[in-house]
């Protein structure tokens, strides 16, 4: 089986308990800590890359004509339909819907708690040339030595780390620094990043 199908397997499977798994105090205080820097950057037309469950729309008050959230899992674009119905979704990675959809852009692009590290090495500078002239962006990739291992045979774990390019991460991007597991490429500016976090 393909890498990206077997990923996309994994991850519908997970979807039937990840909200559930992710419920406990520890990853809510994580969420809220990681909401306190994003929210105040999500303005406009947000694109969501690896939407999950909808923890971003859980977060964020945006109207559903101005989101669109993707995700190759269909599991996880259930569990997101049924509670926002209205919001715009797809099932596609990233990189398939860039190439049949070649126009748009957006105010806000969000890749949350690894979803980056899966899209193609080729697929960074697409992410930005998807970035409204003024937008922000925030992707978090799992950090070098950091790979979530309780739902992954070590095979697809060497896989998708093999997929993660840190030296073309800091190259295309304008910023990163450490946040909990993940490594974070954003524009926002440093000013209103965590202190002692920057790379």
């Amino acid at each position: 089986m393909p890498e990206q199908d077997r990923i996309q397997a994994i991850y519908d499977e997970f979807a039937k308990t990840y909200d559930d798994h992710y419920s406990s105090p520890e990853f809510q205080e994580e969420d809220i800590a990681l909401f306190k820097i994003v929210s105040p950057w999500v303005r406009g037309t947000v694109l969501d890359l690896g939407c999950g469950t909808g923890l971003t729309l859980s977060y964020n008050q945006i109207s559903h004509e101005d989101y669109l959230g993707i995700d190759p899992s269909e599991g996880m674009l259930a569990k997101l339909e049924a509670k926002f119905p209205e919001h715009n979704t797809l099932n596609a990675t990233f990189e398939d819907w860039d190439k049949t959809n070649p126009a748009g852009h957006f105010d806000t692009i969000l890749g949350l708690f690894g979803a980056p590290s899966y899209f193609n090495k080729e697929s960074y500078a697409k992410v930005l040339e998807r970035l409204s002239p003024k937008g922000h962006y925030f992707l978090m990739f799992y950090k070098p030595g950091y790979f979530p291992a309780h739902i992954y045979t070590p095979e697809d774990i060497a896989a998708t780390k093999a997929r993660i390019d840190y030296d073309l991460i800091n190259t295309t991007f304008e910023g990163t620094f450490i946040f909990t597991n993940y490594l974070v490429a954003t524009n926002i500016p440093k000013e209103f990043l965590p202190l002692g976090n920057k790379t």
